[in-house]
């Protein structure tokens, strides 16, 4: 009897011993696959914060990228319009100076006339250039193209006068020299642009 007991014991704790084995193997293996879930989770979260972290560099260069762009096209531009004020301003002072040799010389009315019609169309361009200039110019700038304005113009409005005067006088010494001294304003015009967009200017 005693022996039947001690084997059934015996069975028992057998059958006991398989099943908590086969219950930490299954415990182990559930920790294990947990562990390879959160492991796999947490690369996915940094693939995640990698590729967002990625994607925003990208924007950030790109949305750069298209500030320096736009600041480079901005800057083409103003460097386009300073040309062509520039340019403008020097053929307007050129066709005054041309319109005072005329006046000096005393020539016929034909060659005068081609020289005042110089004048006109000279003074079209600049005064169009001008008006472009207002819109773009800085104010540094701006005040220098202004005061080359007010120079040519006050010249223009001088020539003018003796041209319309019959027959036409010579034009008068101060007058020439003013015209001249035109030359001065337009240097200073053409240091400030240079300046402004930082070349440097060692010509006189």
């Amino acid at each position: 009897m005693a022996q039947s007991w001690l084997a059934l014991l015996v069975a028992l704790v057998g059958v006991v011993g398989t099943l908590s084995a086969a219950l930490v193997t299954q415990v182990r293996a559930d920790r294990v696959k947990r562990l390879e879930i959160d492991t796999l989770r947490g690369q996915h979260a940094e693939d995640r914060a990698h590729a967002e972290r990625m994607r925003t560099l990208e924007l950030a260069d790109a949305h750069e990228q298209r500030a320096e762009a736009r600041q480079a096209e901005a800057r083409a531009r103003l460097r386009a319009c300073y040309v062509a004020f520039n340019a403008a301003a020097r053929q307007y002072q050129t066709a005054q100076v041309n319109v005072v040799h005329a006046l000096r010389a005393g020539t016929d009315v034909t060659v005068s006339e081609y020289v005042l019609s110089a004048l006109e169309e000279a003074r079209t361009v600049f005064r169009a250039s001008y008006a472009e200039a207002q819109m773009q110019l800085p104010g540094p700038v701006l005040a220098a193209a202004s005061a080359v304005s007010r120079r040519l113009n006050d010249h223009y409005g001088v020539l003018k006068k003796s041209l319309a005067e019959t027959p036409r006088a010579p034009v008068p010494p101060d007058c020439e020299q003013r015209v001249q001294s035109a030359w001065v304003v337009l240097t200073e015009l053409r240091r400030t642009m240079r300046r402004d967009l930082r070349i440097d200017d060692a010509a006189p």
